[in-house]
């Protein structure tokens, strides 16, 4: 086998926990930090090794450790976050990919942006699917997508569900996240923004969640928009499954084979990238891992492809090819 990334995982350096717990105290904060192997890296290399994994990209958990926080302490949060990922990854060089994370990707934090890839030579960005309610493809995000195509800077989409979701058997993270990337996905399509931005390379979690599945029912509305006015479903100058297969779907479907070849058959090998969501799941987090490379090998897909979704998509991207 060649080398195996895995391309969207999480952490929670304990420097950033204990900032974050004396600005912005919360019960879901709580729940994490006391996690402590979330942040320890040489627990997670042992890990990795365990499981054959070369490398890993560190994305900034959980999202929603963000909701409600103050306005004057998010700017110095942010900052924190991202330097504290960048000094874990740092730990084992060799290992470990880190992104920087940008709670609000407005045109004042693009010089945070700037900093993540320059300075602390981060591989790209991780945004939420909405920021307080306020939805991607709004005005004031423009910027930041904008900055993205120009430096054809991979872009982490994780959800973030907006306050007020219950969580009676946890069924907010269980399809409220899906839910929530799903709408995402299809207003950067709907709104023009993957037309406007050819250039955006965007890793939505868990194989574009509901698109894959539902792909003719987005042609389908699309094509019988006439019958529905109102809704700001306008004509695309493609076809609007072009533009839902510019995304890079992650094969973190918890080892569910059937939901891994629909993604395969929608986005194709060229657009999958391997994601295990570490350490998150059963067995703090080896489960999931397991069973996401036991998923990618059911499937009998040739070496070439293989090699793509394992690695060289990921690859690709980071190096803006």
């Amino acid at each position: 086998m060649g080398l195996v990334i895995d391309g969207f995982a999480h952490v929670m350096p304990k420097a950033f926990a204990e900032a974050l717990m004396q600005v912005h105290p919360t019960d879901e904060l709580r729940k994490l930090a006391k996690h402590t192997y979330f942040g320890d890296m040489k627990n997670r290399v042992r890990v990795m090794d365990k499981f054959g994994l070369d490398k890993q990209v560190l994305t900034l958990a959980r999202p929603s450790t963000w909701i409600g926080i103050r306005a004057d302490a998010l700017q110095k949060m942010t900052r924190l976050g991202n330097d504290t990922v960048a000094a874990v990854a740092n730990e084992f060089p060799d290992r470990f990919i880190a992104v920087g994370t940008l709670p609000v990707p407005t045109k004042e934090y693009l010089p945070e942006f700037d900093r993540c890839l320059n300075e602390l030579g981060m591989a790209g960005i991780q945004i939420l699917t909405n920021i307080d309610g306020k939805r991607l493809h709004e005005p004031q995000f423009r910027p930041f997508f904008a900055h993205a195509n120009a430096t054809k800077t991979p872009i982490w989409i994780h959800p973030q569900l907006v306050e007020g979701w219950s969580q009676e058997f946890a069924l907010d993270k269980i399809f409220g996240w899906l839910y929530e990337t799903s709408i995402t996905l299809a207003q950067l399509v709907f709104s023009g923004i993957m037309e406007e931005y050819p250039d955006l390379r965007i890793i939505p979690h868990h194989m574009g969640a509901m698109v894959p599945h539902n792909s003719g029912r987005i042609k389908g509305f699309y094509e019988a928009r006439d019958l529905y006015p109102g809704t700001g479903l306008v004509s695309l100058p493609r076809d609007p499954l072009d533009y839902f297969r510019r995304f890079y779907g992650d094969t973190m479907l918890c080892g569910t084979v059937h939901a891994f070849e629909c993604g395969y058959k929608f986005f194709g090998p060229e657009q999958i990238i391997m994601a295990t969501d570490y350490p998150f799941g059963p067995q703090q987090g080896e489960q999931w891992i397991k069973e996401t490379l036991d998923q990618i090998d059911a499937i009998g897909l040739p070496k070439a492809e293989k090699d793509m979704i394992l690695s060289g998509n990921l690859l690709r991207l980071i190096e803006r090819r």
